[in-house]
């Protein structure tokens, strides 16, 4: 994934993939246009567009309306080079909400890889973008870290979730998730130090690991309490 694209849409997809989201755009009647001000129009249009099927529940369509929205934004370095500092910041907000909708059709589908990839994009565009909104900054760490605890990397989870706790103090939700992660967390190291000890035993001191109720592993203890003793009578 290449943060530093000059076209955000390709940080979200292939050029095969970009090219069927142009093609998509061209043939239902939202072609791009050459003047700033429409070209927001028809991303709004989009992007509104896809909110109704993010609420009906069809993420998928709902992702395809936010990438043309996306399509509509993407101007290239040398067009956003003349805008006036209040054009470009229009423009750069307008992208944050369009990636936040994607972030959120990602989680909602539960595609927790996206989910991870759009956060990692929201943040990335508005630190580049030098937008300072909080709750958006907030909202994506917390997708972050959502999605890397339910993908099973907790510690990651947990920097995520502080991250977010730190643009959004006191938030019930993000608290309950910490709380979480750091139980997982805990669970991970207790689990690594069990797999070290492990290593550390003889073969004979883990056949000898469980319930004496095993038959194995009854018997296991039994032979190693019989060389213990005989061990003792030759010294």
């Amino acid at each position: 994934m290449d943060f530093d694209n000059e076209s955000l849409l390709r940080c979200f997809c292939s050029e095969e993939e970009e090219q069927r989201i142009i093609a998509w755009n061209k043939e239902n009647g939202h072609a791009r246009s050459d003047i700033f001000e429409f070209r927001l129009e028809e991303a709004d249009k989009l992007r509104a567009q896809g909110n109704e099927f993010f609420n009906s529940g069809d993420f998928e369509t709902a992702r395809q309306r936010y990438y043309g929205a996306i399509w509509h934004l993407d101007f290239d370095i040398g067009q956003q080079w003349n805008l006036m500092d209040k054009h470009q910041l229009d423009l750069n907000t307008r992208k944050l909400k369009v990636i936040s909708n994607i972030c959120a059709a990602y989680l909602k589908a539960e595609d927790w890889v996206n989910t991870k990839k759009a956060a990692d994009i929201g943040v990335r565009h508005m630190e580049k973008g030098e937008l300072t909104d909080d709750e958006a900054k907030g909202k994506f760490h917390y997708r972050k870290g959502f999605a890397n605890l339910q993908r099973g990397f907790a510690e990651d989870a947990y920097a995520s979730l502080k991250q977010a706790e730190s643009f959004a103090p006191g938030d019930k939700q993000i608290r309950k998730m910490l709380k979480e992660a750091a139980e997982h967390q805990k669970a991970d190291r207790e689990k690594a130090k069990e797999v070290w000890r492990s290593k550390l035993l003889t073969e004979e001191e883990k056949s000898c690991q469980g319930s004496w109720t095993q038959p194995s592993v009854a018997s296991a203890r039994v032979k190693s309490m019989l060389r213990r003793c005989c061990r003792r009578k030759t010294q």
